[in-house]
């Protein structure tokens, strides 16, 4: 029963990524094409834009892979394990990587008068997982550390 249960997690971290892989190829170049045509005024910024949404697709799939490799030490090893410290500290700075990205974003948009509405609720929306990411990590990591840990 753990293997079927780790082999479904796998698959969903999976398909997690491939679906964010999808929207970062194909999605977000069209819909960036189609706010530049419907505001034209702030259509230089549709590449800067498209760039630091990139930036923040770097430290996610770090963190999808992370994931993966802390299934696997999980499955081979033991729970208790200091690889798997190791992945939850690099999980908690990839989501704090995305928070600083996101804020600086904001602030970089608010600044070019060019911050829509929904762009601050999903933005918004992308900080506050992030940050329950992270501090889920901590805890996690916090829990881990009471027990003795194996190489």
């Amino acid at each position: 029963m753990k293997k079927i249960n780790s082999v479904l997690l796998s698959l969903g971290i999976v398909a997690i990524g491939i679906i964010v892989l999808f929207l970062c190829v194909y999605l977000l170049p069209i819909l960036a094409q189609e706010a530049a045509a419907v505001h034209p005024e702030v259509a230089y910024l549709q590449y800067p834009i498209l760039l630091g949404l990139y930036a923040t697709a770097i430290p996610f799939f770090y963190a999808l892979y992370e994931s993966l490799n802390m299934i696997y030490v999980i499955e081979r090893k033991s729970l208790f394990s200091s690889s798997i410290i190791k992945g939850l500290n690099y999980i908690k700075y990839c989501a704090f990587i995305i928070i600083a990205l996101y804020v600086a974003g904001f602030i970089i948009l608010d600044t070019a008068n060019a911050f829509p509405p929904i762009m601050a609720v999903a933005g918004l929306v992308i900080i506050i997982v992030s940050l329950m990411v992270a501090t889920g990590s901590v805890f996690i990591k916090n829990v881990l550390l009471k027990f003795p840990l194996s190489n």
